[in-house]
C-alpha cells in the first residue's frame, strides 16, 4: 500500500497521456503501411489506340496498348455485351507493361452501326471502346488505286 503522503497522477493528465501513446502508436502504423506496397500501387490500363474494319464489316482488327504498372492478361472479348471470337494478329493475350498487341474481334457487324467492344482482364477489369463499322472494299481500293495511275500518266 503506498504511503499517505504520496501524490496520485491526476485523471485528466493520466488520460493527456493515453490518448498520446495512442496516437503515436496510430502514426508508426500508418507510417510503416505507406512504406509497404499496397495493391493499389498496380493498376491495369488497357486503350483501344487505333482500329481497322475488315471487308464487308466481317471483323475489326483493334490495337490495344497497355498503360498500366503491370501486365494485363486478356479473359474474353464482347461486342455490345455479347461473346465475340477473337484471333491475336500481333502479340498474344498476356500484354506487358508498355506493350500493344493487335486482335481481330469477328462479328456480323453492320455498316453505320456503332458497337460497345469491351476487353475483360483475367482480375475482372473492363476496358470498353466504342467504334462504329465502316463498310470498307477492297475492290473499290482497287478501282481508286488503277484510276490514280491513269489520271498521272494522262497528266
Amino acid at each position: 500500500m503506498p504511503p499517505h503522503n504520496a501524490r496520485k497522477t491526476p485523471p485528466v493528465m493520466t488520460s493527456v497521456i493515453l490518448i498520446c501513446i495512442a496516437i503515436a502508436v496510430t502514426l508508426a502504423t500508418v507510417a510503416w503501411i505507406n512504406g509497404l506496397p499496397t495493391s493499389s500501387m498496380y493498376s491495369e490500363d488497357l486503350h483501344a489506340t487505333n482500329h481497322q474494319w475488315g471487308p464487308n464489316c466481317t471483323y475489326v482488327d483493334v490495337t490495344l496498348c497497355n498503360n498500366g504498372t503491370q501486365s494485363v492478361r486478356l479473359k474474353s472479348v464482347t461486342v455490345n455485351s455479347q461473346p465475340a471470337t477473337v484471333v491475336y494478329i500481333a502479340g498474344s493475350s498476356q500484354i506487358s507493361k508498355g506493350d500493344s498487341v493487335v486482335l481481330r474481334v469477328a462479328n456480323t457487324f453492320v455498316p453505320g452501326a456503332t458497337y460497345q467492344l469491351a476487353f475483360q482482364t483475367v482480375k475482372g477489369n473492363r476496358f470498353v471502346y466504342t467504334a462504329t463499322a465502316e463498310l470498307v472494299s477492297s475492290i473499290l481500293n482497287g478501282v481508286k488505286h488503277s484510276y490514280d495511275k491513269r489520271h498521272i500518266q494522262a497528266g
